[in-house]
C-alpha cells in the first residue's frame, strides 16, 4: 500500500502540489502576457504623443504665430497630464513588485489603471512601497524632461514641464499624508478611503499643482 495520504479531495499530496505548481504557473503567464499588452499599449501613447508634442518645434520654426503658440501651450498640457498619469502608475506598480507584493495586472484595466494591489493580502511595508513608488515615479519623469527633452519650441517645452511638476506636486499633497498615516500604524484602506473625503472637502488641493506648474512655466518662459 502507498504511504502517500489522501487528501479531501481524493488526490495524493504530491499530486495536490503539482496541481499547485501548474496552476501557479499558469497565472504568471497569464499575468505577464497581460503586462506585455499594457506596456506596449502604454508605449503607444508616450510615442505617439512625444512625437505629435515635438512636431510643434518645427512647426513654430517655419511659420511662428499665435495659432502655433496655442497649439504648442495645449500639447505641452495634454501630453504632459497622459505622461504624468502613465508615470504614475507604473511607479506604483514598480514599487508594489519590487517589494513581493500580491499585485496581478487587471483583466479589465479602466484609465491608466492596470493591476489590482491585494490589501488583504500584503503587509504594511508592501503598501508603503507601493505608495511612494507613485510619486517617485512623477519626479522622475520631472527630471527627465528637464534634462532629455529639447527646448526648441519653448512654449512647448514649458507647458510639458510645468504639467508635469504640477502633477508630481498634487500626487505628493495627496499620497504623503496617506503614507504618514500608514507608517505610524494606521489601517490602509481606511486612510485611503478617508483622504479621499478630505481631499474631497478641501478645494486647495487641486489649486497647490496648478500654482505650482504656472509659477514653473513662466520661469521656463523668461528663462528660455
Amino acid at each position: 500500500m502507498s504511504d502517500q495520504t489522501l487528501t479531501n479531495d481524493g488526490l495524493t499530496e504530491t499530486e495536490n502540489a503539482m496541481s499547485s505548481d501548474t496552476d501557479h504557473a499558469a497565472r504568471t503567464a497569464r499575468d505577464f502576457q497581460r503586462l506585455r499588452n499594457v506596456a506596449f499599449s502604454h508605449a503607444q501613447y508616450v510615442v505617439g504623443g512625444l512625437l505629435l508634442w515635438g512636431a510643434s518645434a518645427v512647426w513654430l520654426a517655419e511659420s511662428p504665430g499665435l495659432l502655433i503658440t496655442v497649439l504648442s501651450l495645449a500639447a505641452g498640457y495634454i501630453v504632459g497630464t497622459m505622461l504624468g498619469g502613465i508615470g504614475h502608475e507604473w511607479g506604483h506598480f514598480t514599487g508594489a513588485r519590487l517589494s513581493g507584493s500580491v499585485s496581478p495586472v487587471s483583466k479589465e484595466r479602466k484609465g491608466f489603471f492596470f493591476f489590482n494591489f491585494k490589501m488583504e493580502e500584503n503587509s504594511r511595508a508592501q503598501f508603503l512601497a507601493m505608495s511612494v513608488g507613485g510619486p517617485t515615479g512623477n519626479w522622475l519623469l520631472v527630471l527627465v524632461a528637464l534634462v532629455a527633452l529639447p527646448a526648441a519650441n519653448p512654449y512647448a517645452y514649458a507647458a510639458i514641464v510645468a504639467t508635469l511638476t504640477g502633477i508630481a506636486v498634487n500626487v505628493c499633497v495627496f499620497e504623503f499624508p496617506v503614507i504618514y498615516d500608514v507608517s505610524n500604524g494606521a489601517d490602509p484602506r481606511q486612510t485611503i478611503d478617508q483622504r479621499l473625503v478630505d481631499v474631497a472637502k478641501t478645494p486647495w488641493y487641486q489649486n497647490a499643482g496648478m500654482l505650482t506648474g504656472l509659477v514653473v512655466a513662466l520661469l521656463l518662459l523668461a528663462i528660455l
